[in-house]
């Protein structure tokens, strides 16, 4: 068996997703592990961690769209976004229709760009941006473009709004919720957060953290031919492996492709290719 691949967490809460990261190097005595996208402490669901040679391909993971299901406490806003904060104002919530809140999910799904939070953990400066936020300094944070791939109202009671969005890499659900409380003529904040599905990949095939231990973990180590069952798949015979790991073109049939997953004669990834005018070319090789 492998024992590099990706395992998927149900991450629970009060926990930081780096602390996943450390309890999964205890269990495995692997040293190279990491995250492909960090959840609030707060934040519950799909945490993709990957394990041994699978971190080169962290950078691959992280640009895929994700689905979150998140509850919005109306006519409160706190400083963080979310209720760790303090309430910095609070307001009586509006009487709100059906018919509205049906109308705001198209004004939604416009949303283009978006203001990172200043309780993000993106750098400013060579610092996390909560690092400042929580010394009280002034940062300004530039919008950058994101993408409301799809969204739908699931909820609305006791000035509560639940809602599922899938969207892009650098979409903070934090300010998405803010937002569609502007839209509703009132403020919010995120009560509740649960990423539900990285890509691909679904919640329901995560394993609960407590369940893993040091003889069990590898059953539920995905292997990369799976992670990215997205890609066409290119088989090597073994003559042929040993030039593709050492930097050789391939000759092949195929296609011209901009990536695909390279496999051997047991489904085993040993890399990422180009195809280009009957050659595949190496871009990522495990050795």
């Amino acid at each position: 068996m492998s024992d590099f691949g990706v395992i998927l967490i149900d991450k629970p809460p009060n926990i930081t997703s780096f602390d996943v990261v450390k309890k999964l190097r205890k269990i495995t005595g692997i040293r190279k592990i990491g995250h492909t996208g960090t959840l609030d402490p707060f934040a519950t669901g799909l945490l993709q961690i990957c394990i041994g040679k699978a971190t080169r391909v962290v950078s691959k993971l992280t640009e895929n769209d994700k689905t979150y299901l998140a509850t919005c406490q109306l006519g409160i806003k706190t400083d963080t976004g979310d209720l760790t904060g303090e309430i910095v104002m609070q307001e009586e919530s509006p009487e709100i229709t059906k018919e509205e809140l049906k109308n705001i999910e198209p004004e939604v799904l416009k949303i283009s760009s978006q203001i990172p939070h200043k309780f993000s953990a993106i750098k400013v400066d060579g610092k996390r941006a909560y690092e400042l936020s929580r010394k009280k300094i002034e940062i300004d944070l530039q919008p950058r473009p994101i993408k409301i791939l799809e969204f739908s109202i699931e909820d609305y009671k006791d000035n509560e709004l639940t809602y599922s969005a899938q969207v892009s890499k650098g979409t903070y659900i934090r300010v998405l919720s803010e937002t569609i409380a502007e839209k509703l003529g009132t403020i919010g904040t995120t009560k509740t957060l649960r990423r539900t599905t990285i890509g691909n990949l679904e919640l329901k095939d995560a394993v609960k953290l407590e369940a893993l231990n040091t003889e069990n973990w590898k059953n539920y180590l995905i292997p990369l031919n799976q992670v990215f069952s997205n890609l066409t798949k290119i088989h090597l015979a073994t003559e042929q492996q040993q030039l593709f790991k050492n930097g050789g073109y391939v000759e092949t049939p195929m296609k011209n492709e901009d990536e695909v997953i390279v496999l051997d004669n047991a489904d085993k990834c040993i890399g990422f290719g180009i195809i280009k005018e009957g050659l595949l070319k190496p871009k990522l090789v495990f050795i």
